[in-house]
């Protein structure tokens, strides 16, 4: 898998970050269990979390102070 990084959204890095973690984790089963486990129980979920965020109505309002989002 080849990207360029420079080009990729803070979204799609995230994404790309999240799969590489993955199969680093799946195809190196020397890797040390606690290095393992805090990629499984704590950089994985983050990126998870990073990827799927969006700004809640409230976060908008605050940023923008006008009532535009989803129809508000």
């Amino acid at each position: 898998m080849s990207y360029n990084i420079y080009e990729l959204s803070e979204h799609a890095l995230s994404y790309h970050a999240a799969a590489r973690f993955r199969q680093l984790v799946r195809s190196h089963p020397e890797m040390p269990a606690d290095i393992a486990e805090k990629i499984e129980d704590e950089i994985l979920p983050a990126l998870d979390y990073i990827e799927g965020w969006e700004p809640s109505d409230s976060d908008m309002l605050a940023s923008f102070g006008t009532k535009w989002h989803d129809g508000l």
